[in-house]
């Protein structure tokens, strides 16, 4: 044998016999892109918090943007149930949020609307042994057409959670701090009576909330809350401003199981620091929106208080006003 050879054999060897290098070689990826619906196995996936309102259509005609019919459920139900997910109610998912322990594949299917129809669309997910949770706004309950005090001890007995949504359905941001604190507590307390448990989720009305509601909805002892933001949720979502979807009458298939899938936006990652609520990047990889509506405006990222005021700069042939 030659020498060249023995070195080429030498080094074969040396190769085969050290661990660490073939553990390498092993592990080494051959495609770093993200392979399946849900990305890599160690990543979790954005989770769907859906936002139904449901209505009736008897004069068959389109419904409402934000309303879906009983139909439409009944076949979006269908659809979830195929996507394998595991069903959660929003105090549920925001303990597991504080934990770290979230399921990878967790889904909240919440409704919003007080209507008879909800009660029917919370029941067929409660007989099925899905776990559902059903915002109320208390000054509606027992008007025609609307949820009764029956209808909502009922599902209470099904299991299906019962939050609070206000007094009046009034938006809570820009309020009086007396006027947020009475839609908060009277609503939460009519519901304890109905119920015999004081809700432990809320729902700001029409996704409105400003960092005082929020605090203020802390101070009465609820748990969780949600608001609208338009975007799946993740593991830095604020437990007191959940981002959520809203499932409308003219949405696709398509874009319903996209999001059963993992698929679309979501908004940055919230943190408290001081009695501030700021914003930092997501770390799931999706593309942040440049503009973000909703819970989610820019009053809410890092900047000067809100009293104050920057002087208008006096440039050549603009004086100041």
């Amino acid at each position: 044998m030659s020498s060249s050879q023995s070195v080429t054999t030498i080094k074969h060897k040396e190769f085969k016999e050290d661990p660490e290098r073939t553990e390498t070689a092993r592990s080494a990826p051959t495609n770093t892109r993200a392979r399946g619906r849900g990305g890599p196995p160690n990543r979790p996936r954005p989770v769907p918090i859906l936002r139904y309102d449901v209505a009736a259509d008897p004069a068959g005609h389109a419904p409402r943007r934000s309303t879906v019919t009983p139909a439409v459920f009944a076949r979006h139900r269908r659809m979830i149930q195929r996507a394998r997910r595991h069903f959660m109610t929003v105090t549920e998912y925001c303990s597991a949020l504080r934990s770290a322990d979230a399921p990878p594949d967790a889904i909240v299917v919440t409704f919003d609307g007080d209507r008879a129809e909800t009660f029917v669309a919370a029941r067929e997910l409660a007989e099925r042994g899905h776990a559902a949770t059903v915002f109320v706004t208390t000054s509606r309950l027992g008007a025609p057409g609307m949820l009764s005090e029956a209808d909502i001890r009922r599902l209470h007995e099904l299991g299906v959670e019962i939050g609070a949504s206000g007094h009046s359905g009034r938006r809570l941001d820009g309020m009086h701090r007396s006027d947020v604190t009475a839609e908060i507590t009277l609503s939460r307390r009519r519901l304890a009576a109905i119920t015999g448990e004081e809700p432990r989720s809320f729902a700001y009305p029409r996704g409105g909330w400003d960092p005082p509601a929020r605090q203020l909805v802390i101070a009465a002892g609820y748990s969780a809350a949600c608001a609208v933001g338009e975007a799946l949720s993740h593991p830095g979502d604020d437990p007191f401003a959940l981002t959520r979807l809203t499932v409308g009458g003219g949405l696709t298939d398509h874009r319903v199981r996209a999001w059963l899938d993992g698929i679309g936006r979501t908004l940055p990652r919230t943190f408290l620091s001081g009695s501030r609520l700021r914003l930092v990047q997501p770390g799931l990889g999706v593309r942040v929106p440049t503009r973000v509506s909703g819970v989610y405006h820019p009053l809410f990222a890092p900047r000067a208080p809100r009293a104050t005021q920057v002087p208008p700069v006096d440039r050549p042939g603009h004086p100041q006003r």
